[in-house]
């Protein structure tokens, strides 16, 4: 091979080096949800199980879903956040969050057989704080490491466990003790 073969190999080397490495998965939400990366807003609701406040969860890493009444895909995410929730709720807080309808929500809460805190925001304060956009989207949810930063949030439904912990593991929250 001549000198002038050279360049062609290494950039053949480098095309094949590219093709075959595995891709590197974004942060959830890095991007599109302009909180990622800053301190979560503190905020405190009430719910079904009383007041909450964020700050007073802070160590153990947050799993916050806001979500919709009316919405289908944010049902099969409460279904999806009890089965997490159940398996992993002594490391994890789970909190959803629901900004209307709220003489609805405690048929849904006890339909999909919620025991984790569920909460009211009336005006949709706390949920446009963490949101950021122009129009509220539903589904959406937020990751929150122990330090009270959120590493990532996702804009659709959650399709099952497996999935959320695999957000999880990209948002750099481990599943670890």
């Amino acid at each position: 091979m001549g000198a002038s073969g050279l360049p062609l190999l290494i950039v053949f080397l480098l095309v094949v080096g590219f093709l075959l490495s595995p891709p590197q998965e974004p942060v959830p939400g890095a991007g599109s949800f302009a909180i990622v990366g800053r301190p979560a807003p503190d905020f405190s609701l009430t719910g079904l199980g009383g007041p909450w406040r964020l700050s007073d969860h802070l160590g153990r890493p947050m799993v916050l879903s806001f979500w919709t009444t009316w919405c289908g895909a944010c049902k099969g995410d409460l279904e999806v956040l009890q089965e997490f929730y159940a398996a992993y709720g002594d490391r994890f807080e789970v909190v959803a969050i629901c900004p209307e309808h709220w003489r609805e929500v405690p048929r849904i809460a006890a339909q999909y057989g919620i025991t984790f805190p569920v909460l009211y925001d009336p005006g949709a304060m706390v949920t446009g704080r963490y949101e950021l956009l122009e129009h509220l989207r539903y589904p959406f949810t937020v990751f929150v490491d122990a330090n009270g930063r959120v590493t990532g949030a996702w804009p659709v439904g959650l399709r099952d466990v497996d999935f959320l912990v695999e957000l999880l593991g990209r948002a750099g929250i481990s599943m670890s003790p």
